[in-house]
């Protein structure tokens, strides 16, 4: 598939899919060290901090089927250009709005929009990119340029102009994307399945929708996807909810925990190396181990208190995270047709967000039932051990080819 697969596709075609992905994806990277440092400053005791962090993902929790499903009926351009207006203005409204009902309505808008941004960036995957893993492979490389950049940039503005600089540089992801989206080329995108509908009908959500996409359940291999994506989130909500607090109180700068996290970005080199892996090893057996991996590499943080084991594990995790995720995507691509490709990735999404709800609010408890490191070493051990046990139970599952 390879060579007459990329002769076929143009740069041109490419890049702009390559930057939906990179302002999209890094998104949470950025609010991992702004919200941590705003709500640190704010006082917020460490439940409500959970909380307000899991808030982030109730939207996309029961709406990205829905994003997905309007992606498919009146095109992913389209429901892009207003995603990225979000991302773009409501950043600016936290610095104004201290309080925590104002600040949980952003984070159920701004988790809305930013979510949808990734969904969009996984259908064109699907649409332009034709789930080939070497294009994936640099799609989410793409996407660690953003992890890699972003947050030591935010960490920067925030340390030079607090709240504002942050926020600001939130913003600034919501322009990238805008300009990425407004250079997707028209011809290169699946057509919309609703041409007739009025907007008003193509916008609501559909229980139709919901239902197709749960079917995609029934297909055992997006069932083991589905259950992996999950479990991989584990870790993913670990950090998303308390890295930055963690770091912030053993004495971290705001620029020292940009670059730690932005390790993951530095790392995420690893997913240029994706098309090959698979060609040599099991994509299942490797998505396994990375999974694994990724769990440990940030339940193990809270045994490190100096910057160079630190920046290690986190580059760990970055390199693993790549790689897994160009494996979930790519299975999920090749799996289900281009007319549905919004909805699989909705749910996918929805999958995600389950977890990104539900694990800030457990370690939050953890955190203060057991403290902060003891709720690391819990989440890390349950993940490792549901990894292994979805596994084995599901080791005859056999992938598309490519």
């Amino acid at each position: 598939m390879s060579d007459e697969v990329e002769k076929s596709l143009p740069v041109k075609v490419q890049l702009p899919v390559y930057g939906v992905a990179l302002f999209s994806n890094s998104v949470p990277d950025l609010v991992l060290v702004v919200m941590g440092l705003w709500l640190v400053e704010l006082e917020t005791p460490l439940i409500l901090i959970g909380l307000l962090i899991g808030l982030r993902y109730a939207g996309p929790l029961l709406f990205a089927i829905h994003g997905g499903a309007m992606m498919d009926r009146i095109g992913t351009r389209r429901v892009l250009k207003f995603v990225a207006m979000v991302m773009l203005i409501f950043p600016f409204l936290y610095p104004v709005s201290p309080w925590i009902p104002a600040i949980m309505a952003l984070q159920l808008i701004c988790g809305l929009a930013d979510s949808l941004g990734w969904v969009g960036a996984q259908t064109l995957t699907g649409q332009v990119l034709r789930g080939n893993p070497t294009y994936t492979g640099r799609l989410v490389f793409a996407t660690r340029i953003g992890t890699f950049a972003g947050p030591p940039l935010a960490g920067i503005a925030w340390d030079l102009f607090l709240p504002w600089g942050g926020f600001a540089a939130l913003g600034v992801w919501g322009a990238g994307l805008l300009i990425s989206v407004l250079a997707l080329p028209e011809k290169a995108l699946s057509p919309p399945t609703e041409h007739r509908q009025s907007i008003f009908k193509s916008v609501m959500p559909r229980l139709v929708d919901y239902i197709e996409a749960i079917k995609l359940f029934a297909i055992p291999l997006m069932a083991l996807v589905l259950a992996m994506t999950i479990i991989r989130q584990l870790g993913s909500g670990m950090q998303s909810a308390f890295y930055a607090v963690y770091l912030e109180g053993i004495g971290m700068s705001g620029f020292l925990i940009g670059i730690l996290v932005s390790a993951n970005g530095l790392m995420g080199i690893a997913a240029l190396g994706s098309g090959p892996l698979v060609k040599k090893i099991s994509e299942f057996k490797l998505l396994v181990w990375c999974i694994v991996i990724s769990i440990i590499s940030i339940a193990i943080v809270p045994l490190f208190t100096n910057f160079i084991p630190l920046f290690v594990s986190s580059s760990v995790r970055g390199a693993v995270m790549a790689i897994s995720v160009v494996i979930i995507v790519s299975l999920i691509a090749r799996t289900v047709g281009s007319t549905v490709q919004g909805r699989a990735m909705g749910l996918r999404t929805t999958c995600n967000q389950a977890a990104n709800v539900m694990i800030p609010i457990i370690m939050g408890g953890l955190a203060d039932f057991f403290g902060l490191e003891m709720a690391f070493y819990i989440v890390g051990i349950m993940g490792v051990g549901i990894t292994l046990i979805v596994a084995f139970a599901a080791r005859n599952v056999e992938t598309p080819p490519i």
